[in-house]
């Protein structure tokens, strides 16, 4: 069917019905009747299918062709030039390969077995000639007949497109036979390819595939098929969108190189796009794409060069993986080259990465991390004598003198590659040179171990070890002791470098892993356990790895390097990452999995009684790493360890009140023998008995339990203690045994809530619920044990322990001193947040807060003092507010991270009344600054400005603006009506939880400027205006101040302001910079500052500006504090102690404020230069001159060295500073600026930080610039005698200084 269709569709001259039939047939299911039909054509169908479709191809050809001239209009000339330069690539092509045509009597061509045969070259070059004369003419039967529709186009590429899919399908069909190829179809096929560059796209495609499949089946004349497509594919794999299989495509035609003379002038733009292929990456995607780009290396006339040039443009961008491909392409270049082409690989290439690798800044960019591993996959084929001699060849040029050199970049680029490529060695050196050439290298490595820079040596330490791991053997003994000798005694405590120690122990880990080393390093590293106590964090964290390697290896114990008792120290006190390792190495010590659960008890005690401190940290890392059931059944041997202890006592005592106590029979008994102090791991002393828990699931059978205790199957089963020698007799150990089960229960709390895990959590309720009352009576005498049973016994249901709920809230209430530690109340807190009270909780604590507002409302001074003076009746302790108390317990819930979540979740209604509450301390500080008194003892200063910065925390916390509340349907509102109705709340409306902090801190600001800063300008002393709240009011103003800028500065860093709140801000911390005088805020509105500009430059500014010129942005409140600084210094000669620590704080706000903008930087700057001269030349007419002794630039002051510091720390800032100082000196006028400017100057040279000497350098020639102008005006001015005097002392000391600054920077 289908071969009839086909025969009647050619028959009929149907273009449109041959595209419908392609594309029918032209799919994976139909494609196998296609290709049936196709193999049913007898030879004289054939002849005649491919003589119709050749003729449509030649009419449509005719077309496009006239119609693309009569588009282009007067680009016929180009037109034709590239039909040459095609031409020419083909001609060449032809000329280098050797092929012979072979026909037969019939016509038809066979399958050419290879390449050994020669093609009659002048057949194929007249064929090109009268192709190119048909397309010349075609152009002017164009020009003659007009222009065709413009529509018509793509109708004419499809039916292209359709013809060469045809040509592919019937050349695939033909696979194990002979393929009869009509003439008809080689010469469609060369008319094709003569005009595959202006054809469409999609026909175009298709026609690259026909030729590639006649050049993959390598059919008669190929040749003539290829040189056009060439450029094609190589233009689609070098292009941006391009992936693997176009570069697969591409070396299948990798033959056609061969054929091509790239010294052909008509060739450029070809051999332009083979060197494009060296930067493109997707060459390095596959083996083929490598083994490409390697024979562009290898042709004959190749542009080795320009190929280098594009590898090298490339390698700044590309990943380590990409560095290692090309450097495959380059070895493979280089091995499979010969002659000339070798030794400019070598010369050229490799030798020219090689030096770049030694002198590129390997602290910019990732060039040098690329060379670097770019080269080690060069040095990786070391161990072949021609590459080890062709890699100390093109080295020892240039890598011995660069070891000396004085820069110590060059000089640690140098002793990487020494270390990487070791042992250097050439195969044609007699052995007394090879030797010398060892002994080079070893000298090498062991001085630069103590280079001066200490780059260089952690390069040298990281070679150093990395040469031992891999030729321990080779290195001679003497060699390795000396070795060592520096890295044990020097290296591991070099003060001047964290990296050099961390590397050492890096060092010695990677050299557990050389089996040869192991026995040399049993007698080092307990030499080096002193270094667990670096200051470093990175080294602590580095040396506990160490351990861990050492442990796994078991070649050694690792508390032969570190005792446990300092182990256990560490984790005491160390930081959490420490913690989590050291847990990590004590594990299998101290809670051993696999052993029975006697033996597991019996470690665990141990620990605790070692130390209490460090158990509790063990076990609150040690949870992450058991499953859930090996934890909550190690939870349930430790109660019943308790458990156990208590009931004997108790027994005890009831039988020594009988008298009938026989001690001898429970001599021998004990739950928890001592446990001998061994350090590793024990093997396991039998299989575990039968405990509470089995398996994975396993549970304690609470059933079995009654009230009073076990029964007697489950008494056997419980462990007795001795009388004597338990652990558990110290109290210590029980509280720390308790401590344990909280620990363990508050870490695995989340992993408990799930529903798959609710047997867990009930048998540890039923079990711990049982034994608390017994518990509690038992040690009712020790307060610390009775404390933690309480927050124990917070896990558990309301229900089960409602005695206990009523006794927090009284304990609560009796507190009475504001003295009494916090532990004394935090877990009273904790347990009634845990059973849901906290609203009890806020509600005692509004009780106190109101009594305390009350004792604040007395409105005159006579009034207080009278209920001072009057006769009280003493009340009962247990019923006396405690405002204090009161702040406190809030600030603890919304501290308490778990605590805070609850209650902002369940009883933010009860929050939003204690904030709206507590906002009338803002009339009790009216009152309070408006008299000379507090106002009561009640309500102190200290509970005014304690209840203040609570408010304003409050409300940070409780922002919620409206476009943050989601819509709810009726259904929604009523589950949320129903949830609250639950949780007991008072069913408050979702609208009136909303609460907009900026809103409120915004009008906070309002009332601080009306009623605070106004006292802040009264004076204390005996002034005009007099200070109405005397001179502790001053520290109610501070303190109010002081958090009113905290928590604007957490509200916008928090994104809960928006930008007018921000500006407005910014603006009343630049008017209280202004009216105060103590210097108190200055580091408060720096990091407010900060926080501002990044609000600013995430959410954009005000889009409505109409008074911009009066807008304060954050830059002006930085000028603002610097300014301040030196008005204060210049009065006081000092700065307040809390501010010597502000140059941090202004370091990080000028980088942050002119990181993005260079307005913002060169305004900050400038003010900061301008400060700094003005203080220095404040101090040069205070002193009339300068202290040339002077060093350092903390001698010159503490404002002034505070402002220095900030910007000469970081390389950016110092940069701008000093192009500020070129600026400021352009502009100096007298001599004293001028004195300052090169005074300035003069310290900096000393004590330059991270100012480059060019930027000195440049600050010189601007003061020689304008010293001679200056002076030589100065002294033409008539003045008197004593202050001309003094102005030339002034000039001859700049001149003198400047002098010395010119010999000592060399400026010329």
């Amino acid at each position: 069917m289908a071969k009839a269709e086909l025969l009647a569709i050619l028959e009929g001259g149907q273009p449109d019905l041959f595209l419908t039939y392609i594309n029918k047939y032209n799919k994976k299911r139909k494609l196998t009747a296609l290709e049936e039909a196709i193999s049913e054509l007898s030879h004289a169908q054939i002849d005649s299918v491919w003589s119709r479709l050749h003729s449509w191809v030649d009419h449509q050809l005719t077309l496009l062709v006239t119609e693309e001239d009569q588009e282009q209009g007067g680009s016929g000339d180009a037109t034709e030039e590239q039909e040459n330069n095609a031409f020419a690539v083909q001609k060449h092509g032809n000329e280098n390969i050797d092929t012979q045509e072979k026909r037969h009597k019939d016509g038809t061509t066979k399958v050419i077995e290879g390449d050994d045969s020669n093609c009659q070259e002048s057949g194929g070059e007249k064929k090109q000639q009268e192709e190119i004369e048909s397309r010349r003419e075609l152009r002017g039967r164009g020009d003659r007949k007009g222009s065709h529709n413009k529509d018509s186009d793509g109708y004419k590429e499809k039916v292209l497109e359709s013809i060469a899919d045809f040509a592919c399908i019937y050349l695939n069909t033909f696979k194990d036979a002979d393929i009869y190829i009509p003439s008809m179809l080689f010469d469609m096929a060369v008319l094709l390819h003569g005009l595959v560059s202006v054809i469409g796209c999609d026909a175009q495609a298709a026609v690259v595939r026909l030729c590639e499949v006649w050049w993959g089946r390598r059919l008669d004349q190929c040749e003539l098929l290829v040189s056009n497509i060439l450029p094609i594919l190589l233009k689609t794999a070098t292009c941006t969108t391009a992936q693997k299989k176009d570069v697969m495509r591409l070396w299948a035609l990798q033959k056609v190189l061969e054929m091509i003379d790239l010294r052909n002038p008509e060739c450029e733009a070809f051999t332009e796009q083979l060197v494009s292929c060296a930067s493109a990456t997707v060459f390095l995607s596959c083996d083929e794409g490598i083994k490409w780009l390697a024979s562009l290396f290898l042709l004959q006339n190749s542009p080795i060069p320009c190929l280098h040039k594009g590898v090298k443009s490339v390698l700044p961008g590309c990943t380590k993986l990409q560095s290692a491909k090309y450097a495959q392409v380059y070895f493979r270049a280089w091995k499979l080259s010969q002659g000339e082409t070798k030794k400019i690989i070598e010369e050229d290439c490799l030798q020219d990465l090689m030096h770049a690798a030694i002198h590129v800044d390997p602290l910019t960019g990732r060039l040098s991390v690329n060379l670097h591993h770019f080269l080690h996959h060069i040095h990786r084929h070391k161990r072949h004598h021609s590459v080890s001699t062709m890699i100390y060849t093109l080295y020892e040029p240039i890598l011995w003198r660069s070891l000396k050199v004085a820069n110590g970049l060059v000089r640690m680029n140098t002793i990487g590659l020494v270390c990487d490529a070791f042992p250097l060695s050439d195969a044609t050196m007699t052995k007394e040179e090879r030797s010398d050439l060892m002994e080079r290298q070893y000298q090498a490595i062991l001085t630069l171990l103590t280079d001066p820079c200490h780059l260089v040596r952690i390069t040298s330490v990281k070679g150093t070890f990395s040469v031992l791991s891999y030729y321990w053997l080779m290195l001679p003994s003497h060699i390795i002791k000396k070795i060592f000798q520096k890295l044990i005694s020097e290296l591991i405590y070099d003060a001047s470098s964290s990296e050099v120690r961390m590397q050492v122990v890096k060092g010695l880990t990677y050299l557990l892993d050389s089996r040869d080393a192991v026995t040399f390093l049993m007698g080092v590293l307990p030499r080096v356990g002193e270094a667990f106590d670096d200051p470093s964090t990175n080294v602590r964290v580095a040396f506990i790895k160490l351990l861990l390697k050492v442990k796994a290896t078991k070649f050694m114990r690792y508390w032969d390097i570190v005792s446990v008792e300092h182990l256990l120290h560490r984790l005491e006190e160390d930081r959490p990452v420490i913690c989590q390792l050291l847990t990590q190495l004590l594990l299998n010590s101290f809670h051993p999995i696999h052993l029975d659960d006697q033996q597991l008890v019996q470690r665990s005690l141990v620990l605790m009684e070692e130390n209490r401190a460090a158990s509790r940290r063990f076990y609150q890392y040690a949870s992450r790493k058991l499953e859930l059931s090996d934890t909550v059944h190690f939870m349930l041997l430790l109660w019943q360890c308790l458990r156990s202890h208590v009931r004997i006592y108790q027994e005890s005592s009831t039988c020594e009140e009988e008298g009938t106590v026989d001690r001898s029979q429970r001599g021998n008994s004990s739950s928890t023998p001592t446990f001998p102090h061994n350090k590793e791991n024990a093997s396991a002393a039998g299989k575990r008995r039968h405990t509470p828990l089995q398996g994975k699931d396993r549970l304690p059978d609470t059933d079995t339990d009654n009230g009073e205790g076990e029964t007697e199957g489950n008494e056997e089963d419980d462990t007795e203690e001795t009388e004597e020698g338990t652990p558990l007799d110290d109290p210590k150990v029980i509280g720390a045994l308790l401590d344990t089960v909280v620990i363990l229960w508050t870490t695995i709390a989340h992993k408990l809530a799930l529903p798959q895990n609710f047997k867990y959590l009930n048998a540890l309720r039923t079990r711990v619920a049982r034994n608390i009352p017994t518990f509690f009576k038992f040690f009712k005498n020790n307060a610390e044990v009775s404390q933690t049973l309480l927050y124990l016994s917070s896990f558990l249901p309301r229900r089960t322990v409602p005695t206990l709920v009523g006794h927090c809230l009284s304990r609560l209430r009796t507190i009475q001193s504001e003295q009494e530690s916090d532990d004394s109340y935090t877990t009273y807190i904790n347990a009634l947040c845990n059973w849901n009270r906290a609203d009890d909780v806020l509600e005692l604590a509004s009780e106190w807060l109101e009594e305390g507002f009350k004792q604040g409302t007395v409105t005159n001074t006579k009034e207080r003092r009278k209920s001072r003076r009057g006769v009280h009746f003493a009340e009962e302790s247990t019923s006396t507010p405690q405002p204090l108390i009161a702040l406190r317990l809030i600030r603890h819930i919304l501290q308490h991270p778990l605590n805070k979540i609850s209650t902002l979740e369940k009883y933010r209604h009860l929050l939003l009344d204690v904030t709206q509450n507590m906002s009338r301390v803002k009339d009790l500080i009216s009152e309070r600054l408006n008299n000379t008194e507090e106002l009561s003892d009640m309500c102190s200063d200290q509970f005014l400005c304690e209840c203040w910065a609570q408010y304003l925390s409050l409300v940070a916390v409780l922002h919620k603006p409206i476009e943050e509340q989601p819509p709810q349907s009726k259904k929604e509102d009523t589950e949320y009506d129903q949830a609250e109705e639950r949780e007991g709340s008072d069913g408050e409306h979702p609208d009136d939880l909303l609460f907009d902090s900026s809103t409120c801190v915004s009008e906070c600001w309002d009332w601080a400027s009306r009623v605070v800063t106004p006292v802040m300008n009264e004076d204390t002393g005996g002034g005009k205006r007099k200070s109405r709240s005397g001179e502790e009011g001053k520290t109610v103003t501070t303190s109010v101040m002081d958090s009113l800028i905290t928590t604007s500065a957490h509200i916008i860093m928090t994104g809960a302001a928006n930008t007018h709140t921000v500006y407005k801000m910014c603006a009343d911390v630049y008017h209280l910079l202004n009216t105060d005088t103590t210097g108190a805020f200055w580091q408060k509105s720096l990091i407010l500052a900060i926080e501002a500009h990044q609000y600013i430059d995430v959410y954009g500014r005000i889009s409505e500006q109409p008074e911009e010129d009066q807008l304060i942005i954050p830059v002006d409140v930085v000028n603002s504090v610097v300014s301040c600084t030196c008005d204060y210094f210049k009065l006081h000669e000092t700065i307040p102690k809390e501010m010597k620590v502000q140059s941090t704080t202004l370091a990080n706000a000028l980088v942050t404020l002119g990181q993005n903008c260079k307005e913002n930087r060169v305004i900050m700057i400038s003010n900061v230069v301008s400060a700094v001269m003005d203080l220095i030349c404040w101090t040069i007419d205070k002193k009339q001159g300068v202290d040339l002794e002077v060093k350092k630039v903390d001698d010159l002051g503490e404002c002034s060295s505070l402002l220095i510091e900030a910007c000469r720390g970081r390389a950016k800032l110092s940069s701008a500073f000093m192009e500020s100082v070129a600026e400021y000196i352009s502009a100096v006028l007298d001599t004293t600026s001028l004195l300052a400017s090169t005074y300035l100057i003069k310290i900096l040279a000393m004590d330059s930080g991270k100012i480059s000497r060019y930027n000195l350098k440049e600050a010189v020639v601007a003061l020689d610039s304008v010293i001679s102008k200056l002076l030589f005006s100065t002294s033409s001015e008539t003045e008197e005698d004593q202050v001309t005097n003094i102005y030339e002392e002034y000039g001859k000391s700049a001149k003198t200084i400047l002098q010395d600054l010119k010999s000592s920077l060399g400026v010329v």
